[in-house]
């Protein structure tokens, strides 16, 4: 059996019966928001998840700490169990809870509708991110949703999958919508959700990464309490553009 014991805020290390440290995790901070995440593991004691519970005790702390994105390196099977993904062929990064928090108040400070829909990250990762909003603020005459409020949650749905990408791979820009459409195929009258899936590499950003926009075409579902059936699906074209 291992204890852990945390020391100096970022550093994990693992005890055995006899007190003896036979592991040990801990935090590199580098860039604002975001740290190297590391460990080391007694070659007798290996593969008995040892790692995997510093991992975990080091994400938690990541979290208390405000940060919102950890970087991995090499050994991929083992950083990809842990719930990253691949940047490049040696480094893996996991987007944490503080990232979608500080999306949540982007949206409610920078588009008031959103608030007032009460719009909320009900889910996300490196290839999904999904929404949820209150029928209660979106509803018309007919008792339903309101086809504005259907095209704003899945517009802002395609556009928080992006943002947690750019964070997830190290890149900064700005992003607007250049072009959409929505086809509603049916009232939505309960528990709105808007889910969109992609999985977005560095490739897909290349021409940010020169310095110059860069277009994404996304596809969100909407959907109601739940349910596997689409009510209305929005085609949407962003564009990504540089920060000077």
């Amino acid at each position: 059996m291992v204890n852990y014991e945390l020391r100096q805020g970022e550093y994990i290390v693992g005890r055995n019966a006899n007190e003896d440290i036979v592991a040990a995790g801990v935090l590199f901070s580098q860039r604002e928001g975001e740290a190297q995440v590391d460990v080391v593991v007694s070659p007798t004691l290996r593969r008995q998840g040892i790692a995997t519970s510093l991992v975990e005790r080091l994400i938690a702390q990541a979290n208390e700490q405000g940060l919102c994105r950890l970087l991995g390196h090499r050994v991929a099977s083992f950083w990809q169990a842990q719930g990253f993904s691949a940047v490049t062929d040696q480094e893996y990064a996991l987007v944490l809870e503080n990232a979608a928090s500080q999306l949540k108040q982007t949206w409610y400070q920078g588009i008031p509708m959103s608030e007032f829909m009460a719009l909320e990250i009900s889910d996300f990762g490196a290839s999904h991110f999904q929404s949820s909003a209150s029928m209660k603020s979106c509803i018309n005459v007919h008792q339903s949703m309101f086809a504005g409020a259907i095209y704003s949650q899945a517009v802002l749905t395609g556009w928080g999958l992006l943002h947690l990408a750019l964070i997830r791979l190290g890149l900064k820009g700005s992003i607007v919508l250049a072009s959409g459409e929505m086809k509603y195929r049916r009232p939505i009258t309960e528990s709105p959700c808007a889910r969109v899936e992609s999985s977005l590499e560095l490739a897909d950003f290349s021409t940010l990464v020169a310095g110059k926009n860069c277009s994404i075409a996304l596809s969100v579902l909407m959907s109601e309490g739940g349910g596997e059936q689409t009510c209305a699906t929005f085609s949407g074209r962003y564009v990504i553009m540089p920060l000077s």
